[in-house]
């Protein structure tokens, strides 16, 4: 007991004096940082043991106070950072911090609002009664904070985005910003866009761009062109000429839209366009957006034994130039009487050498990654439309050279959708084998009916001509099976 004795009697001179420090206004900070960042040396266990023998010998000192906050700080971020396995620790370990608050006869504002704060975490309702007793203990440097808490619980209560809803938590927030440090503004804003995207569909471009804007405190180009990379053009189009926003949107989309360069929702569209196949209006974009005319040292007409055809030829290629040459192939495939297999295979040539098996992904997306996830699989890597286009061409030539060359792209097709046909992975594996991943590529390959009969087929067709002859003896694909 001496040393309990001995604890108390140092603490009662450290005890606060006319305020609680500042710590309350740091609450907010954790939402900026990431999962990576929060490795934490805090030990929440062993504090959480300390706090509960402080709250019972002197609940009003600068110890106690120093813990709260601390153990506040690391509540909040592991809130907005936490995995499901952490749930039931975090529970468990949150409300054991919420009844040691609860046991003190005498709470002062920083220990309620630590109550009423981790209950508005968890989007619990505050009562009134909580609230005006907050307000009672709360100094005039302290009531903005009463006035925080009153918004979140606002925020957590709030059942739609509508106009109407929005307009009265604005008048709520404009109050708040008004009395908060600016700092803190855009902590609260951040929260706010993190709360609100809730409301909108996942695969939205609201809901991406409010989770951007809760999560940065400034938005790079980067950033937003990540976001976009496979949106719907039209939706995208939408956006940008929204013509009533919400007081929310209009700041998200204010920030958002900074962080872009000059002419560059023109090439979004383009892009994006580009993704859709829809070669005509692309070029419209590209056209309005000179600079971003992207470059391609290879010529995406041309093929080659290589699985992604890029093999230096004797011309290169612009966006603009491969956009016009597809809209012109498209237009002769379509709508032409008697359309040549030479036609269509140089179109179905470009809808591969697009996608992200190509060599020029870079026409039609943002950012290409080397891998491709099991659980997100790129709209790139669809080659139906190609495969339609080298089938038509395949039914019209009597050539057959031509043909082992027609073929041996429809084979390249085969090969790729056997690789990403997730149904057929392995427990262990959650991306795409690469070329060189040769015992998960033959488990895929082995899988694949389709792939199988088009393999043995090639050999049996075209093993007679001069072009099958020797991507048999030189395609890797013919070294799987």
């Amino acid at each position: 007991m001496k040393w309990i004795v001995l604890l108390s009697l140092l603490l009662s001179n450290a005890i606060a004096s006319n305020t609680e420090h500042d710590y309350y206004y740091d609450f907010l900070q954790p939402l900026t940082i990431t999962p990576e960042q929060n490795q934490s040396s805090f030990n929440r266990p062993k504090a959480l043991l300390e706090f509960q023998a402080l709250a019972k010998i002197a609940p009003k000192s600068k110890k106690f106070s120093y813990l709260n906050y601390k153990l506040m700080q690391d509540f909040q971020q592991q809130h907005f950072n936490m995995t499901i396995k952490d749930k039931k620790i975090y529970n468990r370990e949150k409300n054991h911090f919420v009844k040691i608050l609860e046991s003190i006869e005498e709470p002062s504002f920083f220990t309620l609002y630590s109550k009423l704060y981790i209950e508005t975490l968890a989007t619990k309702s505050l009562k009134h009664n909580d609230i005006v007793k907050l307000y009672s203990l709360a100094s005039k440097k302290e009531q903005p904070y009463v006035q925080l808490l009153s918004y979140l619980n606002s925020l957590n209560q709030l059942n739609s985005i509508s106009l109407t809803d929005q307009q009265n938590l604005h008048k709520q927030l404009t109050l708040l910003l008004i009395s908060l440090p600016k700092q803190q503004q855009e902590y609260i804003l951040r929260l706010t866009a993190l709360q609100l995207s809730s409301f909108y569909d996942k695969d939205s471009i609201e809901f991406d761009f409010n989770r951007l804007f809760a999560q940065n405190n400034e938005i790079k180009r980067e950033q937003v062109l990540k976001v976009l990379n496979f949106k719907d053009a039209k939706v995208f189009y939408a956006y940008i000429m929204k013509e009533r926003r919400s007081f929310f949107e209009k700041r998200v989309f204010k920030r958002t839209m900074k962080s872009l360069k000059r002419n560059d929702v023109a090439m979004i569209l383009a892009t994006l366009y580009m993704q859709d196949n829809n070669f005509s209006e692309a070029l419209s974009y590209i056209r309005q957006a000179p600079r971003n005319n992207l470059y391609n040292p290879y010529n995406p007409f041309n093929s080659s034994i290589d699985i992604n055809n890029s093999k230096n030829f004797p011309s290169s290629s612009h966006t603009r130039e491969f956009a016009e040459t597809m809209s012109r192939l498209e237009e002769r495939t379509i709508n032409h009487k008697a359309p040549k297999a030479r036609d269509y295979y140089l179109y179905g040539n470009g809808l591969y050498n697009k996608s992200w098996f190509g060599n020029f992904p870079m026409s039609s997306v943002f950012f290409r990654n080397k891998d491709i996830y099991k659980n997100s699989i790129p709209p790139t890597t669809n080659l139906e439309k190609a495969l339609n286009a080298y089938e038509n061409a395949l039914r019209i030539t009597t050539k057959e050279e031509f043909k082992a060359e027609i073929s041996y792209q429809i084979l390249k097709i085969k090969f790729n959708m056997a690789r990403i046909d997730i149904k057929h992975y392995p427990e262990e594996l959650n991306k795409m084998p690469q070329l060189d991943e040769k015992k998960n590529l033959t488990y895929l390959l082995k899988a694949s009916r389709s792939f199988k009969e088009a393999i043995e087929d090639y050999k049996s067709d075209y093993v007679h001509t001069k072009y099958g002859a020797k991507v048999i003896k030189e395609s890797i694909l013919f070294t799987y099976l």
